[in-house]
């Protein structure tokens, strides 16, 4: 079902560009970026971002492609996990996005190795005693 099936005739705004709003829909749809919708209408960047500002019917379609475009990624992966042959994969990223699913990190704070310390005491001794410090006090 087309959201926008009325949608089809090329709307023009004063001075700018015609712009095809079931072109735009499309492309918004396929997960193109404004930017990329920019190329293929063969307008700037700086124009889209002006008619989601200026024009409700080119803000509200664009949105609504970019929706339709997420309801049908949604909807496929859904399937995916859920279908009559369920994909681990599409399983577990609908779990960690919808579910709450979180890798489990696990740290090993455990060290290995040969540590050597090389510390001569006495002459650690003898600088305390220099310094008019008494070891036995410490």
């Amino acid at each position: 079902m087309r959201l926008i099936g009325h949608l089809t005739e090329v709307v023009s705004v004063a001075n700018t560009k015609e712009i095809d709003y079931e072109k735009l829909y499309d492309l918004a749809k396929i997960g193109l970026s404004e930017e990329q919708i920019a190329v293929s209408l063969g307008i700037s960047p700086s124009t889209i971002t002006r008619r989601k500002r200026d024009d409700d019917q080119f803000d509200r379609t664009l949105k609504a492609g970019k929706q339709a475009g997420v309801s049908a990624v949604t909807n496929a992966l859904f399937e995916g996990a859920t279908g009559d042959k369920p994909n681990t994969s599409a399983q577990i990223f609908f779990l960690k996005n919808r579910g709450g699913w979180r890798d489990k990190q696990e740290i090993d704070a455990n060290l290995s190795g040969l540590m050597i310390i090389d510390h001569d005491i006495d002459a650690a001794l003898q600088a305390l005693k220099d310094a008019g410090v008494d070891p036995a006090s410490l």
